[in-house]
């Protein structure tokens, strides 16, 4: 899919909800500030007529399609809701590989593409960043891998750290201070495992046990001196874990259970009540929610999880462009950061993403709010 995408198309009702009020918006937003920034915004349009573009790599065949079609429906409400006139979205098949996304990318920047979008996959990710240090064009890539971060190479995804400080920051806070961990095998639980010595130590607190989901035995040991277990663990995992865990004899309710956005899905406690009242940081859902809801009266289907990431990013493009900016590393990394469908955001220079997470707490129906995401980032 290569045809454009223009703020002319843009269909009335279309995301008239919270969702598109907060999306990829400054986080200081004053009366005054807003009349401004629209009288600014129309002066730019009269005086800068050329077409700003933007390209997306999405994969759009191949096996991952129907997510890379989902992030373009969702990148494509963006571009309606923010009303850019003169600003063009540019979707290029990365075809879910390495090549595909280096023949992606250097197709968009041969038709022009002042910035790229995407792509999702963390080795589709590193394939593309020599060709944009090469360009000197910025990336928003959409992958959670923050070790592909780098100078004009910007990772939008959800990095686990943050999430792991956080919700063992409000589990300190609540006056618990002996941990457990149950962490998956991989890059990701030796990554989330560290991140998790770091911020127990910090807060104060002890770990009394560490293990694996098959091997539950170093926990169950430690039964009666553990307050709360951290298990950054999702789907099956999940609960085959915490059905282990009531069988061992612990308690729901006695022992808090603490976990990362891997929890953050809907009905995530439907048949697993042991997870009631556990803990994860996420972003607050409210403005998601309102989004996944235009998105299905719009597409009539669900929107998967990661489109709020296409979404944000496009949001930010199209913001950026409206105000007459450019994508450099100034305007990209705003140090107020931006409000989108995720909570608030900024880009750091080094290529990471600092979000404002709530703490959430699982519930039987939707999990509800035990601590608020910040509203900015000032002190921060």
């Amino acid at each position: 899919m290569t045809t454009p995408i223009t703020a002319a198309g843009r269909q009335k009702g279309v995301m008239d909800s919270a969702a598109a009020r907060r999306a990829a918006g400054p986080v200081s937003g004053q009366a005054a500030g807003q009349s401004a920034s629209l009288a600014a915004s129309q002066q730019a349009q009269a005086t800068h007529p050329t077409s700003v573009k933007v390209a997306l790599l999405a994969p759009l065949s191949g096996k991952s399609a129907s997510l890379g079609q989902a992030m373009v429906n969702a990148a494509q409400l963006a571009v309606f809701d923010m009303g850019a006139s003169a600003f063009e979205l540019m979707p290029r098949d990365t075809k879910g590989t390495p090549d595909g996304a280096v023949q992606a990318a250097r197709d968009a920047l041969g038709s022009g593409a002042n910035l790229l979008i995407g792509p999702l996959f963390a080795a589709d990710v590193a394939a593309v960043k020599p060709v944009v240090r090469e360009s000197g064009v910025n990336m928003l890539a959409l992958s959670t891998d923050v070790s592909l971060a780098d100078t004009g190479a910007f990772v939008m995804g959800f990095a686990p750290a943050p999430q792991v400080e956080r919700v063992i920051s409000y589990a300190a806070e609540k006056g618990i201070k002996r941990f457990a961990a149950i962490l998956p095998a991989g890059p990701y639980g030796q990554l989330v495992g560290k991140t998790f010595e770091q911020a127990v130590y910090h807060v104060g607190g002890s770990i009394v046990a560490t293990t694996s989901p098959d091997n539950l035995e170093n926990v169950t040991a430690h039964k009666d001196e553990i307050e709360a277990i951290f298990m950054p663990l999702g789907g099956e995992m999940l609960h085959k874990t915490t059905a282990a865990l009531a069988q061992a004899g612990f308690e729901a309710g006695r022992v808090h259970l603490l976990g990362t956005g891997l929890w953050d899905e809907a009905g995530v406690a439907a048949h697993d009540a042991f997870l009631v009242g556990g803990w994860y940081a996420a972003p607050e859902p409210q403005a998601r929610e309102s989004f996944m809801k235009a998105y299905a009266e719009t597409y009539n289907q669900s929107a998967p999880r990661l489109a709020t990431l296409a979404y944000d990013a496009t949001a930010l493009a199209a913001m950026i462009a409206r105000n007459g900016g450019t994508y450099d590393i100034r305007s990209l990394c705003s140090p107020s950061g931006f409000a989108g469908l995720d909570g608030i955001f900024r880009l750091k220079a080094d290529g990471e993403i600092e979000r404002g997470l709530a703490v959430l707490e699982v519930a039987q129906g939707a999990a509800r709010i035990a601590d608020p995401s910040p509203n900015d980032f000032r002190g921060r």
